[in-house]
């Protein structure tokens, strides 16, 4: 039969004497003890804690001259403790100041952000603009076809029957002349195309004696366009017997045709040059001031830099909380000590408390691996389990009688 285990008493188990040996038995060397006479076994864990814990108070117990001395060292603490209390309280204040001090600068760098687009930033209609590029895209379409017909009718003829500056078979027939006549009724509108992007530039520019240039060269050009078409149509009825009078430069003034290439040449390229002018300033509106841009940059740039030094503040400020606080719980547990000494109750450390329970498991656990290696794992994790829930027992006990 298995022997059963003796109990476990502190004061009779054998070990070097305090008194006569001269050195004090660590609270290791009873764990150990308490392993072998409990035969590791975790059952009897918590009985041995209660005789640690019996021990643990006696060498808590003071003298009188002693309980004076911690009472002037608790004092002092005491006193310690209130003047960081202040320090901290002051920091608080100065540093919620502070704060609040950014965070009034953030208002009014936003404030001051949203005054800048106001301001500055271009209130863009983007109706009328896709409007105008719309009709802009098709005038241009419109005069590269006028021009096209009209440029190629000015310099190869009329065809019979047909108004001249307007020839549904300028493409096909200019393809049967060859690629010379091809790229010149490709290339012809182009002129009239780039005078309409020199008058925009101009006014830009304010170069208002260059536009009336451009307008009396272009003026000039569908004059004399206008001017071989109506002789062109004029010839044709003449060989047609359609008319007996033979051209002259008078009659282009009674010609219809040439009146015409004015209203639809002419007339139209100033309406295109004038919306031309339009959508690209529209255009240029509508593109981001760079200047601007740079200015809403910086202020943003300053404004994370204000967050920045906003969230650092905040974070000290919770630092510093989170020190008043626990500097009032330790200040607060000073003062329940003293008291306590003055009233003859001897106040129980805690951590220390642990501390000693600690050094116990230790020399628990340490028996338990060398003797018992097949299931020490076991019989170790069962001692823990016991402890833990001992010393939790015993802490809120502790806590409530405090």
């Amino acid at each position: 039969m298995d022997q059963q285990p003796e109990p476990f008493d502190i004061n009779t188990e054998n070990a070097p004497n305090s008194s006569s040996q001269g050195w004090k038995i660590t609270y290791q060397h009873y764990g150990r003890v308490a392993a072998k006479n409990m035969n590791a076994n975790a059952g009897n864990v918590e009985s041995s804690l209660d005789n640690i814990y019996e021990r643990f108070l006696n060498e808590q117990k003071l003298d009188e001259d002693g309980i004076k001395q911690r009472i002037r060292k608790l004092r002092e603490e005491i006193l310690q403790k209130r003047n960081q209390k202040e320090e901290i309280n002051s920091s608080l204040l100065s540093t919620g100041q502070i704060k609040e001090s950014v965070d009034n600068r953030i208002e009014e760098l936003e404030i001051e952000k949203v005054n800048l687009k106001d301001q500055e930033a271009p209130a863009i209609d983007y109706l009328p603009f896709a409007i105008g590029a719309f009709i802009t895209v098709l005038l241009t379409c419109y005069l590269f076809v006028f021009y096209s017909s009209s440029g190629y009718s000015a310099f190869y003829g009329v065809k019979q029957g047909s108004l001249g500056f307007i020839n549904p078979n300028v493409f096909a027939e200019a393809r049967n002349k060859g690629g010379g006549v091809i790229a010149l009724i490709v290339l012809f509108p182009v002129i009239f195309l780039g005078m309409g992007f020199l008058i925009h530039d101009a006014l830009s520019k304010g170069k208002y004696f260059f536009i009336a240039g451009l307008l009396c060269f272009t003026l000039m050009a569908d004059g004399i366009i206008g001017y071989k078409i109506a002789q062109g149509v004029h010839n044709n009825e003449f060989n047609a017997d359609l008319t007996k009078d033979q051209w002259r430069f008078d009659m282009v003034f009674s010609e219809i045709n040439f009146y015409l290439v004015l209203v639809l040449g002419f007339v139209v390229y100033i309406i295109w040059g004038a919306l031309l002018h339009y959508v690209l300033n529209k255009n240029h509106e509508m593109q981001p001031d760079k200047a601007l841009e740079i200015r809403l940059d910086n202020m943003d740039r300053r404004i994370f830099d204000q967050r920045q030094l906003l969230a650092e503040h905040q974070t000290k400020i919770n630092e510093l909380k989170g020190k008043f606080i626990m500097i009032e719980n330790e200040l607060s547990d000073k003062e329940k000590d003293v008291i306590g000494y003055q009233n003859g109750v001897v106040p129980i450390n805690i951590s220390l408390l642990q501390s000693s329970i600690g050094e116990f498991m230790m020399g628990w656990f340490s028996y338990t691996n060398l003797m018992y290696p097949v299931d020490a794992n076991k019989r170790t994790l069962e001692a823990k389990e016991k402890q833990k829930e001992w010393l939790e027992r015993k802490i809120q006990s502790l806590n409530t009688e405090h």
